[in-house]
């Protein structure tokens, strides 16, 4: 029960700096958004940078290693798609959307519950990418 109210409080904390994240995306703060990713990362005690890993490299990490929850690994997918969104280099951004893409498919195909904006943010990866 214990494990679970602390979930629970992560997830909530998790996604008030998601919309942090993108509300100064959209502001054109990428300066700020960039520090609430870093925060991101390190609330959830990722050490290491995501950009610079593989998918398989990526996934042993926050599956295996980590331990991450469906709803956790989908606040992940989010933040590389906002991550993705404030990149210039189109090869980067290709690139993070696809971690994006492949995380929240990963979820889709896993969870037990419908979620209208998992779907949403998978057709626009999915548009994106192809």
């Amino acid at each position: 029960m214990i494990e679970r109210d602390f979930l629970m409080r992560q997830l909530k904390q998790l996604f008030a700096v998601l919309q942090e994240i993108i509300r100064h995306r959209r502001k054109g703060d990428f300066i700020r958004a960039a520090e609430e990713i870093q925060f991101f990362y390190s609330s959830l005690k990722i050490e290491d940078d995501i950009r610079s890993l593989s998918i398989a490299e990526m996934m042993t990490i926050l599956i295996d290693k980590k331990e991450f929850t469906g709803e956790q690994l989908e606040l992940i997918a989010f933040v590389l798609k906002e991550q993705g969104e404030m990149e210039r280099d189109a090869a980067v951004r290709r690139e993070l959307f696809g971690k994006a893409f492949f995380i929240l498919s990963k979820v889709e195909q896993e969870s037990m519950t419908f979620s209208m904006d998992r779907l949403m943010k998978i057709g626009e990866l999915k548009e994106y990418l192809s």
